[in-house]
């Protein structure tokens, strides 16, 4: 009995869930960021709920995902991933590995956001969009790369 194996199908329903919310927020909020490039700040109190519904929607995404990979682990990856499509493995390593990294820039965009501004201290955009936009990008290729995988081979 591998760690919460039977509680897989309806945790990863949850992540999936969540990651829906992760998408929306951080998406909107980059469409939101981009118009501040232009000049257009009308909508900072939004850009700011989004950061935060982005912050808790990526570091519950993460915490489901580490309570659903023992599961994963034994009964994908071992029997499925690892001996018939090892560059499969490769895959979702590099995925996990981008996870963590964005799971600490979070905490920067986060309070990166929460000590400024942005129509005020424009000079902190410099910062605060390529960061926004990195994050996207993180996001995107993680839910892409994580649904190409789950249709190889999702559940056991």
């Amino acid at each position: 009995m591998v760690f919460l194996e039977s509680f897989y199908g309806p945790l990863l329903l949850a992540h999936l869930f969540v990651t829906f919310v992760l998408i929306g927020s951080m998406t909107h909020s980059l469409l939101i960021v981009v118009g501040y490039l232009r000049g257009k700040f009308g909508r900072q109190k939004l850009e700011w709920f989004y950061v935060r519904v982005s912050l808790w929607a990526y570091t519950i995404v993460y915490v489901i995902g580490a309570l659903i990979y023992p599961a994963y682990r034994v009964h994908i990856r071992y029997r499925y991933f690892d001996p018939e499509l090892p560059w499969a493995t490769g895959l979702f390593e590099v995925k996990e590995h981008w996870g963590a990294v964005g799971l600490a820039m979070f905490f920067v965009y986060y309070f990166l956001r929460r000590s400024f501004q942005p129509a005020e201290e424009k000079d902190k955009l410099f910062l605060y969009v390529p960061l926004c936009l990195l994050l996207n990008v993180i996001v995107w290729y993680k839910i892409v790369i994580g649904c190409y995988l789950t249709v190889l081979k999702g559940s056991w």
